[in-house]
């Protein structure tokens, strides 16, 4: 009991000092992105409202292109984080809040690229962050992963103990895994997306497939066009929702893999095992009408 109750307080600890180690690395980071890209928004913010002003001045008697140079102007503010708001304020995405989102939508390779780093030492930073970031984050998902396994091991030791056999117990296991995860990350997250992002329940989704799929086209992102103030607990439950539903999400495309490899091997076996009948036929066959000949020239020699 001893050793264990150790083990047991080295791997709290190891946890605590992981988990530590990943909030510390990610504050970190988009602080440094906040320092080094909040100059370059703000020449981009400086850029557009001349613009706009200009737009406004000359609107009357405006050239097509004016307007045009306008609308480039427009388009490459909107491509890199600020975005004009019905009330006239500017939408600056290199606020703290969303150097957050940046380097977990980096790390997690879900990458948006609503926002991404426009100066030559942020990109390269990026690179570097990364390379450290994206293995620290892996290590970590690993650890949630076990923290949702054990729930789930401890479910079905409790099934073994009522008599129910390992073969219902694995199916059992299985059913509850997909349907409890398919529930709390992908279709009851879009019931909360229509209330705080304005979308339609197909949009959100959408958006949560895309999302803890990794694959991030960048067409809807959360909190980038605000309908409405949200409370500050949302970033931390958006946070929480990529992580475990990235978690989640992970084991069941692996299982699907074992799954589809399991059944390519008794395919294959089985393919196999039907040739080697089929050659095992033919070879007998042959051998019969062999044996067959050789007793009819033996009967013709005698005669």
């Amino acid at each position: 009991r001893g050793t264990r109750n150790e083990d047991r307080k080295r791997d709290l600890i190891s946890r605590c000092i992981l988990l530590i180690a990943v909030v510390g690395y990610y504050l970190m980071g988009a602080k440094i992105f906040q320092v080094l890209e909040t100059d370059k928004q703000e020449e981009l913010r400086n850029s557009f409202l001349e613009a706009k002003a200009a737009l406004m001045k000359n609107y009357a008697c405006i050239t097509s292109d004016e307007l045009e140079i306008f609308l480039q102007t427009l388009t490459f503010s909107v491509k890199n984080g600020i975005i004009p708001l019905k009330n006239g304020t500017l939408y600056l995405s290199w606020n703290f809040k969303n150097s957050i989102s940046f380097v977990a939508y980096t790390l997690t390779t879900i990458g948006y690229g609503t926002i991404a780093p426009r100066t030559p030492m942020g990109q390269l930073f990026c690179v570097f962050y990364a390379l450290l970031g994206i293995p620290l984050t892996i290590i970590f998902l690993e650890l949630v992963s076990k923290a949702i396994s054990q729930p789930l091991s401890g479910l079905g030791k409790y099934l073994q103990n009522m008599g129910i056999k390992e073969g219902q117990v694995k199916i059992c296991m299985l059913v509850f895994f997909l349907v409890t995860g398919l529930l709390i990350f992908i279709l009851l997250p879009p019931l909360i997306f229509t209330h705080t992002e304005g979308w339609t329940y197909e949009e959100g989704l959408y958006f949560a497939f895309i999302s803890l799929s990794t694959i991030g086209f960048g067409d809807y992102v959360i909190d980038t066009y605000p309908p409405q103030k949200h409370t500050r607990l949302y970033p931390a439950i958006i946070i929480l929702w990529y992580t475990f539903g990235l978690t989640w999400i992970t084991l069941m495309f692996d299982l699907f893999s074992k799954i589809l490899e399991k059944t390519k091997k008794t395919l294959t076996c089985n393919t196999l095992s039907q040739t080697e009948e089929t050659s095992s036929t033919k070879t007998s066959f042959f051998w019969a009408l062999s044996e067959q000949s050789e007793r009819e020239s033996q009967t013709s020699l005698v005669k």
